[in-house]
């Protein structure tokens, strides 16, 4: 194809798909495959199982793994890593996002204080709690736990009020 004639040029080498050995074609062949790969999909606990059992029982190298089971040499490598230093292949578990600066007893704190004192600011609320927080940080909270400001009160939504007002609007009379 044209990529492999202009990849082959980049490298100074004339005459095209014979200009490489069949080593140096598959290991294209695989970077292709790289770039085109879209997204990164984890690698399954039974490939991470054959991996470390050819590392340990077979005692092949890490190269070698690579090669046999055609992924990267890194990814070899960190699956023998976690194997080493927590005893299995199963994958880290993901923990992605922020964690809240709100959560256990806190919150109930929090949510019980909103109850008893729904006409209370943001600020009170969050003096009265002691909490070391923004007011945006409190509302947003509040917000994420379905409390709504109306009229100087915080109460909670409910499914009734979301229809009933979604019934009313401009020319709708009870």
């Amino acid at each position: 194809t044209d990529f492999v004639k202009t990849f082959a040029h980049l490298l100074g080498k004339k005459g095209g798909l014979s200009a490489f050995n069949a080593g140096e074609l598959e290991r294209f062949n695989l970077s292709c495959l790289r770039w085109y790969s879209v997204g990164m999909k984890p690698t399954s606990n039974d490939l991470r199982r054959r991996v470390v059992a050819a590392r340990v029982e077979d005692g092949q190298s890490m190269g070698q793994i690579a090669e046999r089971f055609r992924m990267p040499k890194g990814t070899v490598q960190n699956i023998i890593e976690r194997y080493r230093d927590a005893g299995t292949v199963e994958p880290k578990p993901h923990n992605a996002g922020r964690k809240p600066a709100i959560s256990g007893q806190a919150l109930r704190k929090l949510e019980r204080d909103v109850l008893q004192h729904s006409d209370a600011t943001l600020c009170e609320l969050r003096d009265r709690c002691g909490l070391d927080v923004s007011l945006v940080t409190v509302h947003n909270t509040l917000k994420r736990r379905g409390f709504t400001r109306k009229k100087r009160l915080y109460v909670q939504v409910s499914s009734a009020d979301e229809t009933s007002s979604q019934r009313e609007g401009p020319g709708v009379k009870d």
